[in-house]
């Protein structure tokens, strides 16, 4: 008898305990979880990396970046509402509101470099950056190593950056320096440089932006390869909350995987969205015309 009473008695104990269980569960999934919120900061114009939509304007319209797929996902699991701090001018200025804690993260860091001191890297490194050189198609066969750059004049854009230590390797090669991408693509369509060196998928997505994408060519190997990281404000409140989430979503394969396709994908949408731009002539039409007076004249 007293083994049918202990028995009953672990029965009724079990399902007392496993609907409280229950019942603790459910109100788990009613109560609403409290949503954290977050500032983070990208480039401004620097396709794919980070970039906002006139960004020309006083007033940007809304931010854009490779890394996107990272972000959706960290504001689904840890419960955010995120911010995207662009306010000010420059991307020196939004890293510098970064290291003072203004702002809690921003996305495409460089390792050893003095712009980004002070922040902490996430590893593993979300992308890379390859720095190439573009040229006239007829060209492109002359660039085989930074070695055959030294006899050739290169241009670059100020605006594009790089590492400290890739920003050391170009300075050696001693580019013409312009401040826009129109100009950078002029002085080689003028020919009045060889090369371009720039990041391959900027030097693309401007090359898109200006329609002139079929007529100039890549190196078949990049220059150098800079891995670009989350950079997280030593001084933020959130921190730790960054760094695990972010640290975790980094070290599963997969996820850097989706990252590149979504690179993939947003050069097929701005492939897309600038269809049927008409090239500029980058005045050769003009200097064609005086070419022809110049031989009319002498006959």
């Amino acid at each position: 008898m007293k083994k049918i009473l202990l028995t009953v008695f672990i029965i009724l104990f079990g399902v007392i305990v496993s609907w409280q269980s229950f019942a603790f569960v459910r109100y788990e999934e009613k109560r609403p979880q409290k949503i954290t919120e977050l500032e983070m900061t990208g480039y401004i114009d620097y396709a794919p990396f980070g970039f906002v939509d006139y960004p020309d304007e006083v007033v940007y319209g809304s931010f854009h970046t490779v890394f996107q797929p990272m972000i959706d996902q960290f504001i689904k699991d840890a419960n955010l509402k995120m911010h995207y701090n662009l306010q000010q001018r420059t991307f020196d200025d939004l890293t510098q509101k970064v290291r003072q804690g203004d702002i809690d993260f921003l996305v495409g860091a460089y390792y050893q470099t003095e712009l980004f001191k002070g922040l902490d890297l996430l590893y593993p490194a979300v992308i890379y950056n390859p720095i190439t050189v573009f040229m006239l198609p007829n060209r492109i066969n002359e660039v085989k190593s930074t070695a055959d750059l030294q006899k050739l004049k290169g241009v670059r854009n100020s605006n594009e950056f790089f590492s400290d230590f890739v920003e050391k390797k170009v300075a050696e090669l001693n580019p013409i320096v312009v401040d826009s991408s129109y100009k950078m693509f002029e002085k080689l369509f003028t020919r009045e440089a060889d090369y371009v060196i720039t990041s391959y998928y900027y030097g693309m997505f401007e090359a898109i932006k200006l329609g002139i994408q079929q007529q100039i060519a890549a190196s078949k190997q990049s220059l150098w390869n800079i891995p670009m990281f989350v950079g997280v404000s030593k001084t933020s409140r959130h921190r730790e909350l960054i760094s695990r989430y972010l640290t975790r979503y980094l070290q599963d394969k997969n996820n850097l995987e989706t990252i590149k396709r979504n690179l993939q994908t947003m050069i097929k949408d701005f492939e897309t969205k600038y269809y049927g731009v008409v090239p500029p002539t980058f005045g050769l039409e003009k200097q064609a015309d005086e070419n022809l007076d110049n031989k009319l004249d002498d006959k």
